[in-house]
């Protein structure tokens, strides 16, 4: 299983063709997708700030659903908050600032033990024990 992050899911939504390689390799290998509810919130926050006007705004978020069906939603849990509590004190510590939403994705990879696929490898790559998949 592999999870994906916030800019995997927009990139190939829109046709990225890095993202489309990415999600072809997935589907060839038979690897299961997963996205942390994390990313969830992300990507259907991006919706409510784009579309303002209610019909416009139902159909933009009925879509947003369908892109989410292929994949399986990781909660947040009390082991991944324990997880991003530790990731979020060793950041402090060493004077790496991580964004909280960033961290809670990658503490559901640390947990699980799960590669994240994402482009934003500037804001990962500074996280102990994270396996990064770029696209």
């Amino acid at each position: 299983m592999r999870l994906f992050d916030t800019s995997f899911l927009v990139d190939l939504v829109n046709g990225q063709s890095g993202a489309v390689e990415k999600a072809k390799q997935v589907d060839r290998e038979n690897d299961p997708a997963a996205v942390s509810v994390v990313t969830v919130h992300e990507y259907l926050l991006g919706v409510h700030l784009e579309y303002r006007e209610p019909r416009r705004l139902a159909e933009r978020l009925e879509s947003a659903r369908r892109d989410l069906t292929p994949f399986q939603v990781i909660p947040f849990t009390s082991e991944i908050a324990e997880e991003s509590s530790r990731l979020q004190a060793w950041a402090q510590h060493n004077g790496r600032p991580i964004g909280i939403n960033d961290l809670y994705v990658a503490s559901t990879a640390v947990q699980l033990k799960l590669p994240l696929v994402t482009r934003n490898k500037h804001d990962f790559e500074k996280i102990p024990a994270l396996t990064l998949e770029n696209y």
